[in-house]
């Protein structure tokens, strides 16, 4: 009877940790990697991570988490067509861009020519001179359909679209988003981490070096873009050092982005494609067509001073005029 008892204890005692050996299984069954990745290959769980949300960020997430479900692609290669996509969107407005750009090129002497003497006319009080060569300006930009403020606008898509870019791959890291860790390539195999040899900042930056370098070779900067263009090289250059501890996905992005840029350049120069996209080719190099041209501190400088001169007249005038005064009532008093 008593070892009847003492066994049919022991029996029970080792149910319960079977029940739990079983439940743990199957929680780190439910929990790995394998299955989350195939729980998360649903349009719509992203949204349940707290991510796409309505606004620029948010949308950009939900086409990336669309794009994955559907195309069933590794998350670099989701990245980089994402990527192609939304640079392909761009294509219209980047034409439209160098066309007005190649425009301002060809007309960089005249336009420099008119500038130098609104300047002087600016400095002489010359209001007549001056009504005159702003409406040359003016109407040399309408006859060519070009304006200096047209160049601005590509930089202004691009520069939100690619914080979009950053801000949405970098929160779906810091979560991460299951297949993140797995889904890279070559030596970044873990998206949500930082590259520990350092070669996609460096890479990162010599394909921003390669864009600006080749840019202004077919009109693709404007004529006044010397100074931002030398400006852009130092950015360029000490980006490494602020941008290593990024996610590897957030330069998949980048890297693909200077790729599609070099590949436009490229395509930009072939006189075939050029007249088919009614750019116009460029009268000179574009190293000769800003020989002349001012850089963006030459011409604050010589606002600035222009301004401390006319400041300096105003008040010399002010004085004589108080003096002036002070003169007649001293004669009034005797």
């Amino acid at each position: 009877m008593g070892f009847a008892r003492n066994y049919s204890t022991t029996e029970n005692a080792s149910e319960p940790a079977s029940a739990i050996t079983n439940v743990s299984d199957a929680v780190n069954q439910v929990l790995s990697p394998e299955t989350l990745g195939e729980a998360a290959a649903k349009i719509g769980d992203f949204k349940a991570m707290g991510l796409c949300n309505f606004t620029p960020v948010g949308g950009l997430e939900a086409m990336l988490e669309a794009l994955h479900v559907m195309s069933g692609m590794p998350w670099w290669a989701t990245i980089a067509t994402a990527t192609v996509l939304v640079r392909l969107a761009l294509l219209p407005l980047m034409i439209k861009i160098q066309r007005n750009n190649a425009h301002m090129m060809n007309l960089n002497p005249e336009v420099t020519r008119l500038m130098n003497n609104l300047k002087t006319a600016q400095q002489e009080g010359d209001s007549v001179g001056v009504g005159k060569y702003s409406g040359e300006l003016q109407a040399l930009f309408k006859k060519h359909n070009c304006h200096p403020m047209k160049s601005l606008g590509l930089p202004v898509i691009q520069m939100p679209v690619m914080i979009s870019f950053f801000l949405a791959l970098r929160a779906m890291a810091e979560i991460p988003v299951p297949g993140l860790q797995t889904e890279g390539t070559a030596w970044f195999t873990d998206l949500t981490a930082q590259d520990p040899y350092y070669a996609l900042p460096v890479i990162s930056c010599a394909g921003v070096l390669a864009v600006l370098e080749a840019g202004t070779e077919v009109g693709a900067a404007n004529p006044q873009s010397r100074t931002m263009k030398n400006f852009f090289r130092v950015v360029s250059l000490a980006m490494i050092p602020f941008t290593y501890w990024m996610p590897s996905g957030v330069f998949v992005y980048w890297i693909t982005s200077n790729c599609v840029s070099i590949t436009q350049i490229l395509a930009l120069k072939n006189p075939a494609i050029r007249k088919a996209l009614d750019i116009p080719q460029l009268v000179r190099p574009a190293s000769e067509l800003q020989k002349n041209s001012k850089s963006f501190m030459e011409n604050f400088r010589e606002q600035t001073m222009h301004h401390e001169k006319l400041e300096k007249e105003k008040a010399l005038r002010e004085r004589q005029r108080a003096a002036a005064m002070a003169r007649r009532a001293a004669k009034r008093r005797f």
